[in-house]
């Protein structure tokens, strides 16, 4: 793996980053669906508002109708910013050092944690469901010796990669740590 010339507020200084990780993009389209699906009512009603309300044609009734509909499709987009703002800013940065977890929680609160390599006990991963299986994405847990036990990466994208990336960081580090032991035999 070769190092991304990106740079976090939290990297020490020979540290290298070896990938960051988002989220599926299945993930997102599935919370946007609603959005569209509503949003998609709102523009039929627009159509045919004349048509079913023909009592309700005077010049006030039909102020109160936009003036919703546009109070609507401001609620939409900004709850529709709101997803895309937690799905863009929550990532996971693998490094040569770490595995750092940044997870936003709505708009004013962010949760940074980090793991070591070398306090990996296990990693599992967890793909259910016919499009995870398809489209190859699903969840990741690492097990730690740490204060926090565990670890989720939550409908990452080639998670069986990412596991075995992590899995070979983690033997790396153990064998750094490891010193070889010389006999002489005199």
């Amino acid at each position: 793996m070769r190092p991304i010339d990106y740079y976090f507020s939290l990297q020490s200084g020979n540290e290298k980053i070896l990938r960051i990780i988002h989220r599926h993009w299945f993930n997102i389209v599935i919370q946007f669906i609603p959005i569209f699906a509503l949003l998609g009512m709102m523009f039929l009603s627009i159509v045919l508002y004349p048509y079913i309300f023909t009592e309700f044609i005077d010049e006030s009734a039909r102020i109160l109708f936009y003036f919703l509909q546009t109070f609507f499709a401001l609620l939409m987009w900004i709850y529709g910013f709101i997803i895309w703002f937690d799905y863009y800013l929550d990532i996971w940065i693998m490094t040569t050092e770490r595995v750092v977890n940044v997870e936003q929680k709505g708009l004013f609160s962010r949760q940074v944690s980090e793991l070591k390599y070398r306090m990996i006990q296990d990693v599992s991963t967890d793909v259910k469901g016919f499009f995870p299986t398809i489209l190859n994405f699903g969840d990741l847990t690492v097990q730690t010796a740490a204060e926090q036990s565990r670890f989720m990466f939550r409908s990452v994208g080639n998670p069986y990669h990412i596991k075995a990336e992590i899995m070979a960081q983690q033997k790396k580090k153990s064998m750094e740590g490891v010193t070889s032991v010389k006999f002489d035999q005199s």
